[in-house]
């Protein structure tokens, strides 16, 4: 059985990003099942009544044909200090699934480094768990070809405060810094100079 995966952020007792969240659920369904199912509306399945408001949740929504279920925990920002690119040309993964195998595989290569950003065909997509952003001293720019296009990103492009570009290994050295950005991540929150790339 094929499941996919919402993982959303609650802040203040409130869900965040939803209308994003929603756009990908939707969306996913209908091309991995090629059909209208009955809909998962986001917002009735998530219940923050009982949750402390001072707290950062990750909500995980695991979903297929229909709601599997639906995980609450508190969360906490992993530290990440170094990252190391990894080549995975044949790697597919335009849907969020639940199922992160062919990711871990990739992850285990990362060696002494707190994480993997992974290339394909000399290009930069995204690290195991987030997409990224690099900023040249004036503008953030994202890679216009991730493996999975993040609600964040998505959310940030249309806001017009990062940009898309391709970027290739060999461009790593003109940036100044790169920052992981995800439901759970801001831009900003976990930033390393792009020196610090191994490459």
């Amino acid at each position: 059985m094929c499941l996919l995966l919402e993982s959303i952020k609650i802040a203040n007792g409130q869900p965040q990003n939803l209308p994003w969240h929603q756009r990908r659920l939707d969306a996913s369904r209908l091309e991995v099942f090629g059909r209208q199912l009955p809909p998962i509306n986001l917002q009735e399945i998530l219940n923050t009544s009982q949750l402390d408001k001072a707290t950062i949740y990750k909500a995980r929504v695991i979903y297929g044909e229909e709601l599997d279920k639906v995980e609450i925990e508190p969360y906490s920002v992993r530290p990440i200090q170094s990252i190391t690119v990894v080549e995975a040309n044949r790697l597919d993964y335009p849907h969020k699934y639940a199922d992160r195998s062919a990711i871990n595989t990739l992850f285990s290569q990362r060696g002494a480094a707190d994480d993997i950003l992974i290339a394909q065909n000399g290009l930069l997509t995204d690290c195991s768990y987030a997409n990224v952003c690099f900023w040249d001293g004036g503008k953030w720019h994202t890679p216009a070809e991730p493996l999975l296009a993040g609600t964040k990103r998505a959310s940030l492009l249309e806001k017009g405060l990062v940009s898309e570009r391709k970027i290739a290994v060999s461009d790593i050295k003109f940036f100044e810094s790169v920052t992981l950005i995800n439901a759970m991540l801001d831009p900003g929150t976990i930033v390393l100079p792009a020196s610090q790339l191994i490459y």
